[in-house]
This record gives structure tokens, C-alpha cells and sequence, in this order.
């Protein structure tokens, strides 16, 4: 059974110490061994045994037949992971414009990852949003917040950038989807 490989941000946590980059450089410099590492980084021997620790859980350091050494794999492998091309989603029911604006503020997973400043480019992301609402349909808030959550970690936040351009309206805690000429409705939506 292989390791997992390192992820970038756990190769660059681990390094973010200077006890661990100096047991590193210990290592790399050709230290062996706990003590060995704890004189060349000028640690005492609990300091350097728990910064190895974390360097080897991380994959970084590799105690083989000779001892302790640096992985370069793991390195390798973080590095490649960090320059991989980031998966872009398709959002293919969304207009043209709005796929465009929602690439730039979506995750890997096509979830909005943040709203844009600019008003006419969060404009085209909350009609996308407002789309997921059927015209006319009433929607209790704690149904409105599972739709919402699904898109945005701040459902609340989203709600209420939906009332305040006028794509949902709110009546006792009902809300509704406001039919506009200009909001887009995705094939298979009305």
C-alpha cells in the first residue's frame, strides 16, 4: 500500500516552522538519526524527535535502511499538485455571461466561492441563483436556505442579496421568485 501524496498545503505547513526547517536541513545535510539531527539543527533531542515527527507524518522525511532522508517525492508531488490546470465547471445552465462572470467567483466544485464587488457582474451570479426558484412557487425560508446553501456557505448573505435586487420578494416569511424579462431561465426551468 503507497502513502498518500503530500498536498502542498501540508508540505508548506510543515515547513512553515523553523525548528522543522532547520531538522530539514539536518537531514539534508546527511544527519541519520534523532541525535544526529538534534546537534546539526541546534535543538535538544525532544524538540528534534517531535519536528521529525511532523516531517515524517507529512511524507517529507523517509526513514529508510540508511537512516533518515529527504523525500523528494513528496516535493515533487506538492509541486505538481500546486501548478495541476484548475478543473473549471461548465455551468451549462447559465447564459453566456453569466458562465463567464461564474467561473471567476466559482470553486473546482461550482459552487460560488465569493460574490463579485462589481454590481452588474453580481447581478448576472444572483440571476443565475434566482434561476434555481420556479416563477410563482412559494418557498419557506428553511427551503430557501438548502437551495441557496448548496451554491454559497452564506445562505443568509445570499438571501438577502436576492430581496435587495428585486429577484425574490419576501411576504411573511414566503418567499417567491419574481418573474423579469430579464432574468434567465435555464432550459428545463420556467
Amino acid at each position: 500500500m503507497t502513502a498518500e501524496p503530500p498536498m502542498p498545503a501540508l508540505v508548506l505547513g510543515r515547513l512553515a516552522d523553523e525548528r522543522r526547517l532547520r531538522v530539514l536541513a539536518a537531514v539534508a545535510l546527511g544527519a541519520t538519526s534523532v541525535t544526529a539531527v538534534a546537534e546539526l539543527a541546534g535543538l535538544s533531542a525532544d524538540e528534534a524527535a517531535r519536528a521529525l515527527a511532523q516531517l515524517v507524518g507529512a511524507g517529507i522525511v523517509v526513514e529508510g535502511s540508511q537512516g533518515l532522508d529527504v523525500s523528494l517525492r513528496a516535493f515533487s508531488e506538492a509541486a505538481r499538485a500546486a501548478s495541476a490546470p484548475r478543473r473549471r465547471p461548465t455551468f451549462e445552465d447559465a447564459t453566456p455571461e453569466q458562465a463567464a462572470v461564474l467561473r471567476n467567483f466559482a470553486g473546482e466544485d461550482g459552487r460560488i466561492t465569493e460574490l463579485p464587488a462589481r454590481a452588474g457582474k453580481r447581478r448576472l451570479v444572483l440571476e443565475y441563483v434566482a434561476s434555481r426558484f420556479e416563477p410563482g412557487r412559494e418557498y419557506q425560508e428553511r427551503e430557501v436556505n438548502g437551495r441557496l446553501l448548496t451554491l454559497y456557505d452564506d445562505p443568509a448573505s445570499l438571501r438577502r442579496f436576492l430581496v435587495d435586487e428585486g429577484l425574490l420578494e419576501r411576504e411573511a416569511g414566503v418567499y417567491r421568485r419574481v418573474a423579469s424579462s430579464r432574468l434567465y431561465a435555464a432550459p428545463g426551468r420556467t
